[in-house]
């Protein structure tokens, strides 16, 4: 082919923006890819500040609130991170004692429910022997035991996890309380940084996803709290032991939307099938479909949908991805981390107007005095 005859080919326009775009997509995907891979392997520094950073988007307004009144940054910052602190430790003892109160009257219906099997077991339709049910109930206990030595061994040959966990625990306490002390001061610090003709956007984008977090976690933790009362209802009504702990369970799993409620429900369920037999079981799950449409065509809709501005379906997928891709952990960030990158999009293409017109203002507004 002649140069002439080159000059006349000419690239269909669909196939060279195809072209255009393919390349610019691998480049971004293997940054993103490399970007997730070097956070995987510093999760035991990651983890803990991303966490505190949620935990500070709900403290933080509080000792901006104390600031305001003039009171001095470090007794703002000790006052709300002690207090929280506090709450948090009475709460869990409050949890322990009434697990521990609970748990000596499960265990006697436990056994009396295993003694109620082997009845069973002995009459129709099984009718097994004596000795054949004795001997199921004695390779049933020596499973257990070597399953429970099996992971207590495990766990005790696992200090390593151990020293992570609580070096984690400290890194976030730390964190948590330095941006609730110097929050504003860091911000302005990361700001001096960037350069000038990216800076306007890093704010605005920032101040965005600071909202995002604080409305998710405050929509999430009003969601699991509706649905802890009402399971706690059914279970009081029902007579199903264990309220106050199934009732928290049930709350904790309201921070993984559209999965947590259905792991509490099943964990309820087992426990009144011990403790009361099938049909209390039954009425269990039926409280949990109910409880669940609840929160699916009423307090989704309401709380956690306007608070992110996603649509169902995304939510689902987002859970799905994140709980396939991190665990529990990938689970709760899933839903924020997609808020956040269409956040980033509404942005770059000029939407929201009412959130720009927010953050601008936000922008303007003086600061509290240190």
């Amino acid at each position: 082919m002649t140069e002439s005859e080159s000059e006349r080919v000419k690239v269909p326009l669909v196939l060279a923006g195809a072209a255009a775009w393919s390349w610019r997509i691998l480049v971004i995907s293997a940054a993103a890819t490399l970007a997730f891979f070097v956070l995987i392997q510093l999760y035991v520094v990651v983890v803990p500040i991303v966490l505190a950073l949620f935990v500070a988007s709900i403290l933080e307004p509080l000792a901006a609130r104390l600031r305001a009144h003039r009171w001095p940054a470090s007794l703002a910052a000790a006052t709300v991170f002690l207090g929280a602190l506090i709450v948090l430790v009475l709460l869990l003892v409050w949890i322990g004692s009434s697990v521990a109160t609970q748990f000596a009257d499960v265990g006697d219906q436990i056994g009396e429910a295993v003694v109620d099997a082997k009845d069973w077991a002995q009459g129709e339709p099984l009718e097994l022997s004596r000795e054949k049910v004795d001997t199921l109930e004695s390779d049933a206990r020596t499973a257990i035991r070597e399953a429970t030595g099996g992971i207590a061994e495990q766990a005790a040959g696992q200090a390593q996890l151990a020293s992570e966990v609580i070096g984690g625990i400290v890194l976030m306490l730390f964190t948590l309380f330095f941006v609730i002390k110097d929050g504003a001061g860091i911000a302005d610090w990361l700001r001096e940084r960037i350069p000038a003709t990216n800076r306007h956007d890093t704010v605005t984008l920032t101040r965005r996803f600071r909202t995002i977090m604080r409305q998710y976690l405050m929509a999430t933790a009003a969601t699991g709290f509706i649905d802890a009362v009402l399971i706690a209802i059914a279970l009081v009504v029902l007579g199903v032991p264990l309220v106050v702990p199934l009732a928290i369970l049930t709350f904790l799993g309201g921070f993984i939307p559209l999965v947590g409620a259905t792991v509490a429900g099943l964990v309820a369920a087992v426990v009144a099938l011990v403790a009361k037999g099938p049909g209390t079981a039954l009425l269990v799950v039926a409280a949990t479909i109910v409880v669940q449409q609840v929160e699916g065509n009423l307090l989704q809709p309401l709380i956690l949908e306007r608070a992110v501005r996603l649509h169902p379906l995304v939510t689902v997928v987002a859970v799905a991805g994140g709980l396939i891709l991190g665990g529990l952990l990938g689970a709760f960030l899933a839903v924020p981390l997609v808020a956040m990158a269409v956040g980033v999009g509404s942005h770059f293409r000029g939407g929201n107007d009412d959130q720009a017109a927010a953050d601008a203002a936000a922008t303007a507004a003086p600061k509290p005095p240190p």
